[in-house]
């Protein structure tokens, strides 16, 4: 009979492997160990360490792209429910692909034609993100303290420091977090614009 796939097993073990230790720092032989099987047995599934990576990293990547072009197709919800529901799933994807999602985020900027796809994918997040956010301010929904960029890529940071504290505590826990860190970023592109002003006149 033919043996039964260790794949999935090796992924998770290379994505606690990479995130824990680094990908330079990483050894197949350390990630079969945590598998039980030998390095050698690794070569059945993959050509190398780089190839590995991508492996772990290629699901949530994927993933999160997909649900992001669900939200841009819902053209009839207001801005701030599209972008709730971002941080919704983003955190959703965070605990259905722990660690493999914080492994994405530690390793986007690698070198090599591989990753380019990834640094591509990185790059559509962020300019739904950012025309998102333009939308609400066209809209009189938000009223941001600064350009429609900068404020992009506060939310995006807020969510990706997630990798240095984040584990994953249930469907419903994670729920109430991501709604946290919306009302957070809400609160912020809801009063911005004219906190900001405020601030301008304090001594």
């Amino acid at each position: 009979m033919p043996r039964p796939s260790r794949w999935s097993e090796i992924l998770v073990a290379a994505g606690e492997e990479f995130r824990e230790r680094g990908y330079e720092t990483a050894t197949l032989e350390s990630i079969g160990a945590r598998v039980g099987i030998l390095k050698g047995s690794i070569y059945n599934y993959v050509a190398s360490k780089e190839e590995l990576l991508l492996a772990v990293v290629e699901q949530p990547a994927k993933q999160l792209l997909s649900e992001l072009d669900r939200l841009n197709q819902d053209t009839g919800s207001s801005a701030a429910v599209r972008l709730r529901e971002l941080i919704r799933t983003q955190v959703r994807i965070f605990s259905e692909c722990y660690p493999a999602a914080f492994v994405y985020l530690q390793h986007i900027r690698m070198s090599g034609e591989r990753f380019d796809e990834f640094r591509a994918m990185d790059a559509r997040y962020m300019a739904a993100v950012e025309e998102l956010v333009a939308e609400g301010a066209r809209t009189g929904e938000f009223s941001l303290a600064g350009d429609a960029r900068t404020t992009a890529r506060a939310i995006v940071g807020m969510l990706d420091w997630m990798q240095h504290w984040f584990t994953p505590r249930g469907e419903k826990a994670d729920r109430e977090l991501a709604d946290q860190l919306f009302a957070m970023a809400l609160g912020g592109l809801a009063a911005g614009g004219g906190v900001h002003a405020l601030a301008r006149g304090l001594p």
